[in-house]
């Protein structure tokens, strides 16, 4: 059975770039002469996914332009409030479903099919209610941390804002690029809320309520962490850049 036809995949999209010195949606950034979300949506069609939802904001028009003529949808969030509201906006094409939601950030042109792969077999084989990607840069400042129990199980995932100094040290972050049981999500979504530093709605706080209602949560770690490495600024995106035409893709 292919598993990939049962998802999902919801991309968040929406955000500015505040620091790209450009007009562009952030997704739009080139990278090798193509718009950086390009890399990504061509993965996840070669997957041969149930769905992809483009979750957009800010430039929208030109996000919806470059995908004209191709069976992926839109969700629109009007207010940057959080990774759990974008997956919120687009929640009509998942409520009441079955299957998975993979929700990914649009920003990661490096991510490779193999990675994603390992992720949708480890999920519907142990049959988590949410699987995190993780990986394990060589520094893990600003990133949320995978915090684990005695056994290895993911335990919680806590933004570096809200980490104490011990789970700050952890190297192994969240990606933000995690796979949930369809019904599980839609049922948490509405017991998420805004009670952290930021003031925003988290996905990560999904993880959370699944943990406390019970449910099993898991986590892929990457080969190559760089394969998740995302822009916030120019030099990020000349960083990737360079990346990209090293490892020739």
């Amino acid at each position: 059975m292919n598993n990939s036809q049962h998802i999902i995949a919801v991309v968040l999209a929406a955000g500015k770039g505040k620091r790209m010195k450009s007009e562009l949606p952030k997704v739009l950034q080139p990278i090798a002469g193509r718009p950086l979300i390009t890399y990504l949506t061509d993965t996840l069609n070669s997957l041969g996914l149930q769905q992809i939802v483009l979750v957009v904001g800010h430039g929208r028009e030109l996000v919806q332009k470059l995908y004209e003529g191709t069976e992926i949808v839109f969700a629109v969030q009007h207010e940057l409030k959080g990774t759990a509201d974008a997956v919120k906006s687009a929640r009509g094409y998942f409520h009441k479903q079955d299957g998975g939601v993979l929700v990914i950030t649009g920003d990661v042109p490096l991510l490779r099919r193999e990675s994603l792969t390992r992720l949708i077999d480890e999920h519907f084989r142990r049959g988590n209610a949410a699987t995190v990607l993780t990986s394990m840069p060589p520094d893990a400042t600003g990133y949320g941390r995978i915090v684990r129990d005695s056994d290895g199980r993911v335990k919680k995932i806590v933004e570096q804002a809200d980490c104490t100094n011990e789970e700050r040290k952890s190297r192994e972050i969240n990606t933000g690029i995690i796979l949930f049981d369809a019904p599980s999500l839609d049922a948490a979504l509405d017991k998420v809320d805004r009670n952290n530093t930021q003031g925003e709605y988290y996905l990560t706080d999904v993880v959370q309520i699944l943990l406390r209602e019970g449910k099993t949560t898991g986590a892929v770690v990457l080969d190559d962490y760089r394969e998740a490495l995302g822009v916030n600024s120019v030099e990020q995106l000349q960083e990737l850049e360079a990346i990209f035409v090293e490892l020739k893709r």
